[in-house]
């Protein structure tokens, strides 16, 4: 097994590159650097910019790939979504990336039910656009060079299993730790069942007594935290990996809102996993 470990601007709690809390990019690169990780993600479009890449070199740290994280079950958006995607793909593939992340956008209804076995779910028209944009996505992806995967996450339509599975004969996966348990399935069990389709992870921890309401209730609330504080059951999803022989990045996250430290929090994550490893 080879585990390449990454991180990314979500630490710092950079989920939209317009939002007005967002801490300075030198600042996140350099957090990166001192926390030991020499791999990351460019978080949201446009946050990190093209002259960051001089800086990125620098330090010696490698970009991961990035993601589109957009209302991929609302038809009237694709356009839009399309143009991101195609901006995105872009700016990863210059930035040398290998992977395009493809995230359906939290809101509504299934932000409020996150996690929850009454959250709402698509009618089959919703489900057909959901699967037209993954689909739309991941040929732009591959136009790049990149490889697409689809990310399940809490408070979408791309959060449990059976939501997940149908989108596998599209794109691959990224499977997130902290999002499976948010949503109660098992990560270690889904890795089993998905492999031979994941070729990149998003590990993060989760404590579900740290639950406040609705998903961004529960991020503000620290619901997510560092690798070995939570129910995530580490240790199986390395032997799972090692069994599979998995040969791939982990990218560290912790979903959070700006603020706290970070650096400390992912220098945590890291002595947890090698101290495993």
């Amino acid at each position: 097994m080879t585990l390449r470990l990454a991180t990314g601007p979500v630490s710092w709690g950079v989920d939209f590159a317009d939002a007005p809390g967002n801490p300075p990019w030198p600042a996140v690169v350099e957090g990166v650097a001192g926390a030991g990780y020499r791999w990351m993600e460019l978080g949201p479009l446009g946050y990190l910019p093209p002259e960051a890449d001089a800086e990125l070199a620098r330090r010696g740290i490698g970009i991961t790939g990035g993601f589109v994280f957009e209302p991929l079950h609302d038809p009237a958006r694709l356009p839009a979504t399309l143009a991101t995607a195609r901006a995105a793909a872009a700016r990863i593939a210059r930035a040398g990336g290998r992977f395009l992340v493809i995230i359906d956008a939290v809101g509504g209804e299934r932000a409020a039910t996150a996690g929850r076995p009454y959250a709402p779910r698509l009618g089959r028209a919703g489900a057909a656009a959901l699967a037209r944009a993954v689909l739309e996505i991941a040929e732009i992806a591959r136009d790049h060079g990149l490889r697409p995967v689809v990310h399940n996450h809490a408070g979408t339509h791309i959060e449990f299993p059976d939501e997940v599975e149908p989108l596998l004969e599209l794109a691959e996966l990224c499977l997130d730790t902290g999002h499976c348990a948010y949503a109660g399935a098992d990560p270690v069990a889904l890795y089993r069942r998905w492999a031979d389709r994941i070729p990149y992870l998003h590990l993060k921890d989760l404590d579900p007594a740290r639950r406040d309401g609705d998903f961004w209730g529960s991020v503000r609330a620290g619901a997510f935290r560092p690798l070995g504080e939570g129910v995530v059951d580490l240790a199986g999803l390395l032997g799972a990996l090692a069994e599979h022989g998995f040969d791939g990045w982990a990218v560290v996250e912790q979903d959070r809102s700006p603020g706290g430290d970070p650096v400390a929090d992912l220098v945590a994550s890291r002595r947890t996993l090698e101290a495993l490893l």
